[in-house]
């Protein structure tokens, strides 16, 4: 990934088995990546910001 709060292949490989498959989208807009909900969650974890101080590092991504 490149920022230095994201996962690395490895972490995120170590960890993907232990989440909930993907699911599939009735309507409406389809589900974010796992790996890049999982970085702003671990985010916000690590940095105790704000959700609303989150938008802005990810909005690039959308």
């Amino acid at each position: 990934m490149g920022r230095r709060y994201d996962l690395t292949d490895e972490e995120w490989n170590a960890i993907k088995p232990f989440l909930l498959p993907a699911r599939k989208t009735q309507g409406g807009q389809p589900s974010k990546d796992r790996r890049h909900r999982l970085n702003a969650v671990l985010w916000v974890a690590r940095t105790g910001a704000a959700w609303r101080d989150l938008p802005y590092l990810v909005s690039a991504k959308r």
